[in-house]
């Protein structure tokens, strides 16, 4: 399967660059398409490809939808040079197994007055429109795939124009921290003024990202049709859990734009965000502000997500208890391991244990009740030596080691800053296992490994372990003085960067 992944990654890229006329080295229209959405992805230096996702980061790869697990809604407003500046709005709608839906509006005007002597109107105006609507999901395990469809219009005075244009791209993710990415943007016909045409900032991009002990560090490679390539490179890290910090840097010939970025993050949980972004150039510096809020996960989605990358989170009202949960997960763990195995019906099989764990009575009694739904003749302890006298030539013996069994809350929240406390469940069954025949020679070997996570009401947790069973307790860390005083400490996080948005907007 990962094969085949890869395969579609690699022929994606290969696509991206047999249109050969639309990178040909010009002057472009629409030089908007090309500004960046969304503070988080500009905050690390455009490094996005790899990374997109939701409501902003679809414009950056059409892909990043297939990660969407919500509906999701982000306002940005860009202050760029030469006092020229932009809106922009995008929308996230899941559609289920079926993928998810995204739009986006972006617009942008400029004014200026015309002080030359002998000249008859005294200013000009240029304005800038495009929408877009994309879709994406899911291909294989691992990979998403996505495309979006824009109509750009773009006025000069008396003179205006339009156009159509696509993106295409894909995300592949082949473990939890490591991510691929590859996007092709506004591939169309140029803008036609008259009888000049210029045509659209075509950008061709591959980049991928990896998490290092809760550092998120990206690197992209992309070329623009009338720009020299550039390297960006970006990372994000969230010293508080509601506070993310971000820098980057953009690197390349004369005409890249050559830049460091910055930035600062603050969210909600996974509802609300705030972020904002700055880049420094040789030309002046810019400002992006991005307001992104959720509206509850999809669960249909959420559920296909899980089986692409093992990161969805479906909220649950009514949680099971923690033992339930693992139970079902090593349930799942056996029948696949079994599966594997293919021990021939009938057969008799020895379980035995490496390694002592808290939870081995759940581990052996959910394989013994596996092997024998099997059909096979099931006894305790290791495989009997030839001193035993005891004929083992149709007997198997499994020997496995209890990895991780266990239910963890990786983190908890409050929606808004006063609304209800969520916390996020995950329970993980991780086993390996190791199968031998009667003369002890191995046949098998690999680990298992399933794992769960669901956002659960805060005040459920402590009722979901089970007394006097260690494996299936967890604690969250308790608050202190954050409790008290976050949400201060939020607001004026949020009116500082308010601030210094606007005091910047009014020095450049």
């Amino acid at each position: 399967m990962r094969t085949k992944a890869l395969a579609a990654l690699a022929i994606l890229l290969l696509a991206t660059v047999l249109p050969g006329p639309c990178w040909a080295q010009g002057t472009s229209g629409s030089q908007f398409l090309g500004i960046g959405i969304g503070a988080r992805a500009q905050g690390m230096g455009g490094a996005f490809t790899s990374v997109a996702d939701g409501a902003a980061g679809f414009r950056w790869n059409p892909a990043g939808l297939s990660r969407a697990t919500g509906h999701q809604v982000t306002l940005s407003h860009v202050a760029w040079l030469d006092d020229v500046s932009y809106q922009s709005a995008g929308y996230v709608l899941p559609l289920g197994v079926a993928g998810v839906l995204g739009v986006a509006l972006e617009a942008g005007s400029l004014s200026w007055d015309n002080d030359a002597v002998g000249v008859d109107e005294p200013a000009g105006r240029a304005s800038d429109f495009a929408g877009s609507i994309a879709y994406a999901r899911p291909l294989l395990s691992g990979l998403g795939v996505g495309g979006a469809f824009k109509y750009v219009s773009s006025e000069l005075g008396p003179d205006a124009a339009s156009s159509y244009a696509f993106d295409v791209g894909a995300v592949y993710r082949p473990s939890e921290n490591l991510s691929l990415g590859a996007a092709v943007r506004n591939v169309g016909a140029g803008l036609t003024y008259g009888v000049e045409e210029d045509p659209l900032p075509a950008v061709m991009a591959v980049g991928g990202s990896y998490n290092l002990k809760g550092v998120l560090v990206s690197v992209d490679l992309e070329k623009q049709n009338d720009l020299e390539a550039v390297t960006r490179v970006g990372a994000e890290y969230s010293p508080a859990p509601y506070m993310t910090l971000r820098g980057g840097a953009v690197s390349g010939g004369e005409s890249a734009l050559s830049a460091l970025t910055g930035g600062l993050g603050v969210n909600w949980g996974s509802t609300w965000g705030l972020d904002y972004a700055f880049r420094d150039s040789d030309f002046g510096g810019t400002h992006q502000l991005s307001l992104t809020a959720g509206f509850g996960d999809a669960p249909g989605l959420a559920a296909a997500g899980a089986g692409v990358d093992g990161r969805g989170a479906v909220e649950v009202r009514a949680p099971k208890g923690n033992l339930a949960v693992l139970r079902e997960l090593a349930r799942t763990v056996m029948a696949d391991a079994v599966d594997r195995m293919d021990i021939p019906s009938g057969a008799r099989v020895y379980m035995r244990q490496v390694e002592s764990h808290d939870a081995s009575w759940l581990v052996q009694s959910v394989l013994l009740e596996e092997l024998t739904d099997c059909g096979h003749a099931v006894m305790t302890g290791g495989i009997p030596g030839p001193e035993a006298g005891v004929d083992t030539g149709d007997a198997y013996e499994i020997a496995y080691r209890i990895v991780s069994c266990e239910t963890t809350f990786p983190r908890a929240w409050r929606e808004w800053v006063i609304g209800s406390r969520k916390v996020e469940r995950r329970a993980a069954v991780d086993i390996h296992f190791q199968l031998s025949d009667g003369s002890t020679a191995i046949v098998w070997a690999g680990n298992v490994e399933r794992e769960k996570r669901e956002i659960i009401p805060g005040s459920r947790v402590e009722e979901l372990g089970t007394p006097g069973q260690s494996f299936t307790v967890a604690e969250i860390e308790p608050g202190g003085w954050d409790k008290v005083l976050e949400p201060v400490l939020v607001a004026g996080i949020v009116g500082g960067l308010i601030y210094l948005f606007y005091t910047s907007r009014s020095t450049d």
